[in-house]
């Protein structure tokens, strides 16, 4: 919920990924793609929130865990990847959408063998392919 995502962006626990993108409530938009490579991160969740006025309502999340070894589509064209279902569009008269992370990011360094723990900006910056709304 918004309170805990508050309180986790405090704690450095959760950040902004990507937007807030502001909409126009009277268009319907959908997400066309968005995609992290997931060759070594693990322990965090990524969420896609969408804003109605002062409200934020979350449209899906999925926790990236252990043992991914090629990049992965968060949102497949048309597909909600929280149920599989396809997604048409955005919900109605939502006026921006934002994506976060959440977790405590982890690798394992294989050359130096040993754990690392990256900052959410070596994260953004290494790892977040984007998200194309249309």
């Amino acid at each position: 919920n918004n309170k805990r995502l508050n309180i986790w962006t405090d704690q450095v626990k959760a950040v902004i990924m990507d937007g807030p993108f502001g909409l126009d409530p009277s268009q319907r938009y959908s997400v066309d793609s968005m995609r992290f490579k997931m060759d070594k991160i693990s322990g965090i969740s990524v969420g896609l929130f969408a804003y109605f006025g002062p409200y934020m309502v979350q449209i899906s999340a999925l926790f990236l865990g252990h043992g991914h070894a090629e990049e992965i589509s968060l949102i497949k064209p048309g597909i909600n990847f929280l149920t599989m279902e396809r997604i048409s569009m955005l919900p109605p008269q939502c006026d921006g959408v934002i994506l976060v992370a959440w977790g405590e990011p982890d690798y394992y360094d294989l050359a130096d063998d040993e754990r690392k723990y990256p900052t959410w900006a070596e994260l953004k910056e290494s790892f977040y392919h984007g998200m194309k709304l249309v």
